[in-house]
């Protein structure tokens, strides 16, 4: 085999003893002797060396940290306790993660190479975010049986042209025959797209964003503590609260539609701004709230949207310690791939607890920690080179 020096591509050299090279592995550092050479006008090198000095081990170990951390410091310094040495900077994480980014499958590619079974539900909802001091929103496709991401859109507003491209593309991987209805949390644009792309599917508008949006404009959650307010006020507010969750949580349309005929009466009675305003609210739209009752296997709320937004709003705060605007859509791959895998503990549901989101969706997957290296496994990808 002919050697020549990298340096000044001399091919006259000889053996110049063996060099010891260190490799970071996942918890220990490992030493390997490889033969050197030098060429006559003196430069030492190593044939073929250009490998990382960190291991798929390592890298995998330190993407995960980080996405379990949320924070690049404490990634680098609980590495640093465990080796007892400076290991990593930041910029070595950050190439880690677009490393890792770059190889790893998208979603749909994960979609293709396991074959993930959808209920034929789907539920949409936009997550704001801020970079550079630029607002975005990610507008998410979810499944709401298994709480898995069909589809994913970063857009600039929630717009009708922006849900009609995350519908379209979230449509044309199930079928559209084969939707049997959706859920929101009653954007006007959202609704507008769905009247446009599915106007036969079933529309139920949350409501749990309903109330949600209730308590926004009436201090509900003041009434035990708050000093402004007076005992009479506190009670206008108990029994506005309790009128308002008769209309959404009602056992029949009939009582709903007769619910809100009486939070409408009571709103005009006490003529408080704020209930008059809440009330507008459930009112816009409150034909889709009732939805659910015309469809027996439809939910009346849809709390996958607030698991999957406390999630992801977190992780979406640590974009400003990236640089380059080609790596937010890097780092959001990652998020929602780790969230896909993500094994769901504590829930309240039995089903759910010890599956992940893609679990759920009638796919088996083999005992695994870390989704990254089963992904590098399965796929036989090598982040160090």
């Amino acid at each position: 085999m002919v050697f020549y020096c990298p340096t000044c591509k001399n091919i006259t050299v000889k053996k110049a003893g063996k060099i010891r090279i260190e490799k970071v592995e996942r918890t220990r550092f490992k030493y390997i002797f490889r033969q050197a050479y030098r060429c006559m006008k003196g430069h030492l090198f190593i044939p073929n060396h250009n490998q990382s000095s960190f291991t798929n081990s390592f890298i995998e170990f330190v993407v995960i940290l980080y996405l379990r951390s949320l924070s690049i410091n404490s990634v680098i310094q609980i590495v640093r306790v465990q080796f007892e040495k400076d290991i990593l900077t930041k910029e070595t994480v950050l190439d880690f993660i677009e490393k890792v980014s770059d190889l790893l499958p998208t979603l749909d590619d994960v979609d293709n190479l396991y074959h993930p079974k959808r209920s034929g539900y789907l539920s949409f909802d936009g997550v704001w975010f801020k970079y550079r001091n630029k607002n975005f929103v990610l507008l998410v496709c979810f499944d709401p049986n298994t709480f898995d991401v069909v589809e994913t859109k970063i857009e600039t507003d929630e717009t009708q042209a922006g849900y009609e491209r995350l519908i379209t593309e979230a449509v044309n991987k199930i079928g559209a025959v084969n939707v049997r209805g959706c859920y929101g949390d009653g954007d006007r644009g959202l609704i507008k797209a769905l009247n446009h792309l599915l106007p036969h599917a079933p529309f139920q508008l949350c409501v749990f964003h309903k109330e949600l949006r209730m308590g926004q404009v009436v201090p509900v959650k003041s009434v035990g503590f708050s000093r402004q307010l007076s005992p009479f006020q506190k009670h206008d507010i108990k029994v506005f609260q309790l009128l308002f969750r008769e209309v959404i949580y009602a056992k029949t349309k009939d009582d709903s539609v007769k619910a809100l005929d009486k939070l409408k009466k009571y709103c005009n009675k006490i003529q408080d701004e704020r209930f008059l305003k809440a009330y507008r609210s459930l009112n816009y739209n409150f034909k889709y709230t009732l939805t659910h009752f015309d469809h027996p296997n439809m939910e009346r709320d849809n709390n996958i949207i607030e698991g999957f937004n406390s999630i992801i709003k977190r992780r979406l705060k640590l974009l400003k310690g990236f640089k380059k605007p080609g790596n937010i859509e890097k780092y959001i791959k990652l998020i929602l791939l780790d969230y896909r895998f993500h094994e769901f503990v504590g829930s309240d549901n039995k089903r759910r607890n010890g599956k992940s989101p893609f679990e759920l969706t009638g796919i088996i997957l083999p005992e695994y920690y870390n989704f990254i290296k089963l992904l590098r496994e399965s796929l036989k990808l090598d982040f160090t080179s």
